[in-house]
């Protein structure tokens, strides 16, 4: 299915990334800029067609206001299953998470961090796909993702791939800053609300807390964890180089 993106940072994401086919890449003939000038080359590398036309033209087409003069006529994203391929490094799996501007901030941190792949329970989000894209700053499009059908097939993928599980989760747990993170793993982190399923946390090597800095007994959001967890990984990361 077809669909318009709108505005230059969706667009240019889009086209750099190359994981779908852009069909029509329309800007507004008044605009002369750098970004508009990358955009038609970036276009034209990737057989997409360039339509330079009025700002009213774009307005009739487009859905929202903060378009900036440039659509782009896209397919949809297809998201694979895990279970098609074979993923390394930092894995992220994403539970509980029903806001598309909460999933785009994930996305965003987790590309910005370094992670590997995030992984997702299957469900249709093309719904919400340009909020994503503009929440994330693109990154959405460009970090690799993937679904699950259940908790088990991720524990079970796992295990046939040996990458240990490693949960936020306060039982049983050790503080984030204590742990030294493996070159391939997958980190599960549940929603605010009602966490990691029992079935993810019983495969769980090692339970792991985010340590406050006083008394504080709420869990913080998906967004802020995924936060807070990955880039003390690329912390990890990068000391190890040195």
């Amino acid at each position: 299915m077809e669909k318009i993106f709108e505005g230059a940072i969706s667009c240019k994401a889009l086209l750099e990334a190359g994981t779908r086919n852009c069909i029509k890449l329309y800007i507004d003939k008044k605009k002369n800029t750098k970004d508009t000038k990358y955009l038609v080359s970036l276009a034209k590398n990737k057989s997409c067609e360039v339509i330079f036309c009025s700002r009213e033209q774009i307005n009739d087409m487009a859905t929202g206001k903060t378009h900036g003069g440039i659509l782009l006529l896209a397919e949809e994203k297809v998201i694979p299953q895990l279970t098609d391929i074979k993923a390394h490094g930092f894995l992220c799996y994403i539970d509980g998470v029903e806001d598309p501007y909460n999933l785009g901030s994930i996305s965003r941190t987790l590309y910005a961090s370094g992670c590997d792949a995030m992984i997702l329970p299957k469900r249709d989000w093309s719904f919400a796909e340009q909020t994503i894209l503009k929440a994330s700053a693109g990154a959405y499009e460009k970090l690799p993702i993937y679904f699950v059908d259940s908790d088990e097939e991720l524990v079970d993928y796992c295990a046939k791939n040996q990458l240990p599980i490693l949960c936020a989760h306060r039982k049983d747990a050790v503080g984030l800053y204590d742990y030294s993170f493996e070159s391939d793993f997958c980190l599960c982190l549940g929603g605010a609300l009602r966490g990691l399923s029992s079935t993810i946390t019983s495969a769980s090597k090692q339970n792991i807390v985010v340590e406050y800095g006083r008394d504080f007994r709420n869990a913080l959001d998906s967004a802020s964890a995924a936060a807070v967890f990955s880039f003390e990984i690329l912390r990890q990361e990068k000391k190890k180089k040195f």
